[in-house]
């Protein structure tokens, strides 16, 4: 019994001290709460700014002083597919006291920041003439900057596309023709599949795995590098990024210089290209009068992008001699006409409402000369050299000629250039050395020396200069 009164007594008293502790804290948080406002407590922030161990108006002039500093250094920016608009500081408006009052103490807590749709508009109107923005789309992107804005980090990327409605209207960007007669069935099938096809955003778009996809049959090469070069030639006006692009040693007929993309399974020759919007776009592939007609449909770029020929340099062939004994003494044929090397330089004008902002590089494509073959009789005329028929053809008794020669029947690969070449023999018909002006020959029993005494720099030494058609210039 004694026990039992003792337990209760100190149940008693412990409950009257836990009741009068209470009472005292809750007059003590009451009478700061009257006196000086709500205090937060260890760890509370707003936004980047430190709020711990202060009252709610410490807090608010605290945090005005701060986001004054944080305002004038606003680094926020709409991205726009090919264009960055800075947004203007004086459109945002952070609401200190709006913060301090919904803050939890102990936590991280956001910063209450307003966008101006008013101004807003404006600079969209200014910047993007091309796009009409409505009142809900300035709406919800004034709620999404306020909400990047609200953690207080910087510099911050604002995707306008986001907060447009699918109601925008589409238009054609970029389009490109080639002239062509026709095209098979198969390559027909590919292009009606091509149209309409979508260039999704951030994703390369390879030509060879959309024929692997739609299996059209069996393809000309020729039509499949027209197909990619008109391709090519609609994405040099965009910002598409070109991932994979490679051109034929001979230029493919009906392609412009410039502006060829080479097709070939077998090799893996590919055209690739990405969409770096972050808005999908249409292809449009169609074939009719006699042009095969592509356009890329989407959201307008701001900047007009101009491919153009830059510079076009020629380089003319050289000549190969192929000796035959099949041919009369005197007598020329010509096995191959060749034709003329050729590079081209492109590059691109970026504009904006018609002014000039930059001019960039795109490509510098080379196509290499086609040597001009002439056969000849296997034994030259020369009656001086006391030379017959069926003589070492090699031995012409010191007189070149303007071009490479081989005895073997017109079988020999050409590929040197004869000007470089000096007589083949080492002797003249006098017996004297072949004159100094001359280049000796790397051929064994030339002589490795001139007259003078002074070595000669051969073909291939940094005395001599060529072009990219392999002729001597120096």
């Amino acid at each position: 019994m004694g026990n039992r009164t003792v337990i209760t007594y100190f149940i008693s008293i412990l409950g009257a001290s836990l009741l009068f502790f209470g009472l005292a804290s809750a007059g003590t948080f009451a009478a700061d709460n009257l006196l000086f406002g709500k205090r937060f407590g260890e760890h509370t922030y707003a936004g980047p700014f430190n709020l711990s161990k202060q009252t709610d108006k410490e807090a608010v002039i605290k945090l005005r002083s701060d986001l004054l500093g944080m305002q004038d250094k606003l680094q926020a920016e709409l991205l726009y597919q090919d264009a960055t608009i800075p947004l203007p500081p004086e459109l945002v408006h952070y609401n200190p006291s709006a913060t301090i009052e919904q803050a939890t103490s102990e936590a991280e807590n956001s910063l209450i920041a307003t966008v101006s749709e008013d101004g807003l508009q404006t600079v969209l109107k200014q910047q993007l003439p091309m796009l009409s923005f409505s009142n809900s789309e300035v709406h919800a992107l004034a709620m999404g900057i306020s909400e990047k804005l609200e953690s207080g980090i910087m510099p911050q990327t604002i995707i306008l596309t986001d907060y447009l409605e699918s109601t925008q209207t589409t238009t054609e960007i970029a389009s490109a023709s080639t002239k062509v007669e026709g095209f098979t069935a198969s390559m027909l099938d590919l292009i009606s599949e091509l149209d309409g096809s979508e260039i999704v955003p951030k994703t390369p778009f390879s030509l060879l795995e959309f024929i692997d996809t739609t299996q059209p049959g069996l393809l000309d090469e020729d039509e499949l590098t027209i197909l990619a070069s008109t391709l090519y030639r609609a994405s040099l006006q965009t910002n598409f990024w070109i991932e994979d692009r490679t051109i034929r040693r001979a230029l493919t007929q009906g392609v412009e210089a410039g502006f060829e993309s080479a097709i070939n399974a077998q090799l893996g020759l590919d055209y690739v290209m990405t969409n770096p919007n972050y808005t999908s776009y249409t292809l449009r592939a169609k074939w009719e009068s006699g042009s095969l007609n592509i356009a890329i449909e989407g959201m307008p770029l701001r900047y007009e992008y101009k491919p153009y020929v830059a510079e076009t340099n020629r380089f003319n062939p050289k000549t190969v001699v192929h000796y035959s004994e099949d041919l009369s003494r005197g007598q020329v044929r010509i096995a191959d006409p060749g034709s003329d090397g050729f590079e081209i330089i492109v590059q691109r004008k970026i504009t904006e409402d018609g002014s000039l902002l930059t001019t960039e590089p795109v490509s510098e494509d080379f196509y290499p000369p086609v040597s001009r073959v002439e056969q000849r009789p296997l034994v030259e005329a020369n009656t001086n050299s006391g030379s017959e028929p069926g003589a070492d053809p090699t031995q012409n008794n010191g007189v070149g000629n303007n071009s490479d020669s081989s005895s073997d029947n017109g079988n020999s690969s050409p590929g040197n250039d004869a000007s470089n070449k000096p007589d083949s023999s080492g002797d003249s018909s006098n017996g004297e050395k072949p004159s100094g002006s001359n280049k000796p020959s790397k051929n064994p029993g030339d002589s490795a020396e001139p007259d003078d005494g002074k070595t000669t720099p051969m073909p291939g030494d940094d005395d001599y200069l060529y072009d990219k058609g392999g002729n001597l210039i120096k």
